[in-house]
């Protein structure tokens, strides 16, 4: 009987590792397939930091929307922000609220902070994850081009019911996979 409920534990237990991170992987496979499609640009991001991996770290331009009025929140708390599309056909941040939206497309995230009648947003699409190998080349040339005065860098993102997922990352005009190429061959 003892060894019944063991055995029977440690299926259990086995499941639901197997389970919680397939199911990680579907709802971004999910996102990527039927998530609608946003533009983002980025701006500077601070040198890169050798504690945060293999990754090109990210900041979206414009990280900010109006704070709420009449509503108290602090730092850490979730809100959902609101996008809108700007002439050029990059998402913008318009407002945030703290019920799910129906009608306009947004993000779930977190404030970051406020500061006078801005609040400032963590945002969810901060990493563009790559092979080891590239993720170093690729973040000095996204530095090229993020920089100030040139930001000719951007992120496509899906997004589906808030959650959102970084398809490709953009660096003058082509995907970062395609400048890492380039860089490779001179």
């Amino acid at each position: 009987m003892k060894s019944k409920l063991i055995i029977g534990l440690f299926l259990a237990v086995s499941f639901i590792q197997i389970i919680t991170p397939l199911s990680m992987i579907i709802k971004r496979e999910s996102v990527l397939k039927n998530g609608g499609q946003f533009k983002f640009k980025t701006a500077p991001v601070d040198p890169y930091d050798a504690f945060r991996g293999r990754y090109v770290a990210l900041r979206i331009e414009d990280n900010y929307v109006p704070a709420i009025k009449g509503t108290k929140l602090s730092g850490g708390q979730a809100v959902y922000a609101l996008i809108d599309i700007d002439s050029h056909g990059f998402a913008k941040f318009t407002a945030a609220a703290t019920v799910r939206p129906r009608e306009k497309p947004y993000i779930q995230t977190k404030t970051w902070y406020i500061s006078g009648d801005k609040m400032y947003l963590d945002l969810p699409i901060d990493r563009y994850y790559m092979e080891e190998k590239a993720a170093l080349m690729a973040e000095r040339i996204y530095q090229q081009y993020a920089q100030r005065g040139k930001q000719d860098a951007y992120v496509v993102v899906r997004i589906k019911d808030g959650f959102a997922v970084i398809e490709s990352l953009y660096v003058g005009g082509q995907k970062i996979e395609e400048a890492l190429k380039q860089e490779r061959k001179r």
